[in-house]
């Protein structure tokens, strides 16, 4: 389950909430998700994490890296389930970094809707957040970033989508 952290009460049962995490991602094994309706692009999934578990002063970059790392897992699972015969449809990961409670797994069901994602290069080559974290990442996805920091933003910002090729 999603939740705001409205305090700096020391987040509890790290071991249970990153098992949870790891269910959730394996609940997409096998799931196929057709386009709903003609006029939809993409359909997606929030990370259902304590936003303490991924962001603020008490994540740690191991929970960040597992957290991340299951979202490319739910990813896959999507991905190798997919019916390509029924139109368009490509799975990707869409984070912010270090904002991580932001980050979803996304299915697009609309090629120009997910370009505006992908983008047609990696404006951050040759930074790669999964050599940061360490993650194992699906084959065949790929692993698009830009930088996205505004004047006022106490540290530098990025958007990464990881996922399959356009």
């Amino acid at each position: 389950m999603r939740r705001l952290a409205l305090s700096n009460k020391k987040l509890r049962g790290i071991p249970r909430r990153l098992r949870a995490l790891e269910q959730w991602a394996s609940s997409f094994r096998g799931l196929y998700y057709p386009q709903p309706e003609e006029t939809e692009r993409f359909i997606h999934w929030k990370i259902p994490v304590h936003a303490a578990l991924v962001e603020g002063a008490q994540a740690r970059i191991e929970w960040q890296a597992f957290c991340v790392q299951q979202l490319l897992e739910a990813a896959a699972h999507l991905s190798r389930a997919a019916e390509r015969t029924q139109g368009y449809y490509r799975v990707a990961c869409l984070l912010t970094w270090p904002w991580l409670f932001e980050s979803e797994v996304t299915v697009f069901y609309d090629r120009d809707y997910y370009m505006g994602f992908m983008g047609h290069e990696n404006n951050l080559a040759p930074q790669r957040l999964s050599e940061r974290l360490a993650l194992d990442v699906p084959e065949p996805f790929i692993e698009h970033g830009h930088d996205v920091t505004q004047i006022d933003d106490e540290a530098a910002v990025q958007w990464w989508c990881i996922g399959e090729p356009v």
